[in-house]
């Protein structure tokens, strides 16, 4: 069974709070409770990601597969997002997250990745249920 959702959010501070609450809707709605946190939180980070670098309008697209969804981040900025390693902690060294969200996502998704489109980039995660 596939299923989608597709919403266009506004470069904002709470962009990546709405797309959280989207995504947990719908992984209710498509009785997919099992991936409503590890999915709100991937979805959570690549909206960060998308509205803190690229500053531009962002397409959430959110696809359900079988007992799996695909959940995919456009937006205008070319750039393709890398991972980066995490900053050595050293005593009154301010701790430094940048590159924390794509960490998250790795962490959490089944596999995610990064590709030019005509107008920009998408960013995708695939998250499995239970029974995959």
């Amino acid at each position: 069974m596939t299923e989608t959702l597709t919403v266009v959010l506004a470069p904002d501070p709470d962009a990546a709070s709405l797309a959280g609450a989207l995504v947990a809707d719908a992984c209710l709605a498509w009785r997919l409770p099992g991936l409503l946190h590890p999915a709100r939180r991937v979805l959570s980070e690549l909206v960060h990601n998308a509205v803190e670098h690229a500053r531009t309008e962002v397409r959430v697209t959110l696809t359900r597969r079988g007992d799996g969804l695909c959940l995919a981040v456009s937006d205008g900025d070319p750039r393709l997002p890398r991972l980066r390693a995490p900053a050595p902690v050293s005593p009154g060294r301010p701790l430094d997250e940048r590159g924390r969200g794509l960490r998250v996502v790795q962490a959490a998704a089944a596999g995610w990745g990064a590709e030019p489109t005509p107008t920009g980039k998408v960013v995708w995660a695939l998250l499995h249920g239970a029974g995959a």
